[in-house]
């Protein structure tokens, strides 16, 4: 069989491999090496709903599959429709979050889909090319969903406990598009780039987070040999930028010292960038980190007012986040922070806390997102169950201010975004900002790349000269 898999067609500026797509298309390879298997990034390339499917079309494949979020899944949808009705034969196949936590209501709204991988797809997709083969329904698939007969069939997921056991991504299958990471308009990776996973899951339950629900609260990681072995195909191939995309790298801090041990043991030097858990840090761990090479670190603080925290649920508090950054910045690390406002249980007073947190941490990179609602997430659930989600807000996302009607709305909360990034700008245009700037920079190989690449970037100096947010910082 011929099979075209995509992510969906978007815009970003912060291109990164399709790493869940590559796993797919390296487990499919592996076991039906007779299969072809096509694999195209719409969605780093900046294509329109219109552009990928003629692109499907164009190849005329047997099996068509997309993965999707809340946010993309409307344009994922378009192009599914399309392609339906210009290749009648083929077989359509959606994945990712947003298909795995609206099944039912996918397949019922958009009949044109045959079946929905839910939860990890390397095996069920793989299981699913056999039926599609023999002819027979997937009924016994652990993680598929369709409609037969206009009853709805569904399979429990199947979570994968050995990751090792997985082959690597098939990165020689992305073509077309050089990699990186953009942070507010700035490039923070030089040469060549891409992204890991050393674990999946995660055990927290942030309200605002739906991996809780998606990975049914398991954490489950690769060992430390397995996920070296990788760093250095990659090293050897010339890569030289690596962001780890795991949930929360730190969880188990005996692991990561063993990471990074064998990292130092096989002279692989490469830049690589984590994130972990303000309650999961320490000195000790952030310096050998930083030997082997992790260079940036973000954490999501989210808060200065502890109930807000409690609100989502975080298990962590501000004198933590406090504690981590300043750990992680006095190892040479560069550090990036997220804040969360809009929270229905934040008063204004809790925000300009924030603010002025953010202005006392002085974090080397600030977010600050306006809370979403989106479907599989505790918020959502507690919002639909008091009646507040409509009956078609699963398709697409939803912002905190268009059912918190009491609270701030839209430009109110955008106006205190951009009040918190101005406050993160002037608290390093002080004379120990700056200081600090030049200390980062002598111990941090890519704060020196980052500097030096956009001393002639002119319009992102002159936006942090000016203390002024790029359009990349305004929340939409």
């Amino acid at each position: 069989m011929k099979i075209f898999l995509s992510t969906p067609p978007g815009r970003t500026t912060e291109r990164w491999p399709p790493l869940g797509l590559l796993y797919i298309a390296a487990s499919v390879k592996q076991q039906r090496g007779q299969d072809v298997v096509v694999v195209e990034d719409a969605f780093c390339k900046n294509w329109s709903p219109a552009q990928l499917a003629d692109a499907i079309v164009r190849e005329r494949p047997d099996v068509v599959g997309l993965n999707c979020s809340t946010h993309t899944f409307m344009d994922a949808a378009r192009v599914l429709e399309d392609v339906a009705e210009k290749l009648p034969g083929a077989t359509i196949v959606l994945g990712g979050y947003h298909a795995t936590l609206a099944t039912e209501q996918i397949l019922r709204g958009y009949p044109f889909i045959d079946y929905i991988v839910c939860g990890e797809g390397e095996r069920s997709f793989v299981a699913l090319l056999g039926c599609l083969e023999r002819g027979a329904r997937p009924a016994g698939v652990p993680g598929i969903s369709y409609l037969d007969g206009g009853a709805f069939v569904s399979t429990e997921p199947e979570l994968i406990d050995d990751l090792d056991v997985l082959p690597f991504p098939d990165r020689s299958m992305l073509h077309g598009l050089e990699y990186g990471y953009v942070f507010q308009g700035i490039p923070l990776t030089f040469g060549q780039f891409t992204t890991m996973c050393t674990s999946r899951g995660c055990a927290y339950d942030c309200s605002y987070c739906s991996c809780a629900t998606f990975s049914k609260r398991r954490w489950r990681y690769r060992s430390a040999e397995n996920v070296v072995d990788e760093l250095e195909q990659l090293y050897r191939a010339g890569y030289q930028s690596v962001v780890l995309i795991d949930d929360n790298f730190t969880q188990r801090p005996d692991r990561v010292e063993k990471i990074c041990d064998l990292i130092v043991a096989r002279g692989i030097r490469m830049k690589l960038y984590c994130e972990g858990r303000v309650n999961q840090a320490s000195v000790a761990l952030f310096r050998k980190m930083k030997a082997a090479g992790f260079e940036v670190i973000y954490f999501g603080a989210e808060s200065a007012s502890e109930h807000v925290l409690d609100f989502y649920r975080k298990r962590a508090t501000p004198a933590q986040a406090q504690q981590a950054v300043a750990d992680a910045k006095r190892c040479g690390m560069l550090v990036i922070t997220s804040f969360i406002i809009g929270a229905p249980v934040e008063s204004p007073d809790d925000v300009r806390r924030t603010i002025g947190f953010i202005r006392e941490l002085r974090p080397h990179g600030v977010q600050l997102n306006v809370l979403d609602v989106l479907v599989g997430t505790p918020i959502w659930r507690d919002m639909a169950q008091a009646g507040q989600i409509g009956p078609d807000d699963w398709k697409t996302n939803h912002r905190i201010y268009e059912y918190n009607r009491a609270g701030p709305g839209r430009e109110a909360l955008e106006a205190m975004a951009a009040e918190g990034y101005n406050a993160f700008i002037s608290a390093w245009k002080t004379p120990s900002g700056v200081a600090e700037l030049a200390r980062l920079i002598a111990k941090n190989s890519v704060a020196r790349e980052v500097f030096f690449h956009n001393v002639l970037n002119v319009r992102a100096l002159a936006a942090i000269a000016k203390g002024i947010d790029t359009p990349a910082n305004v929340p939409k």
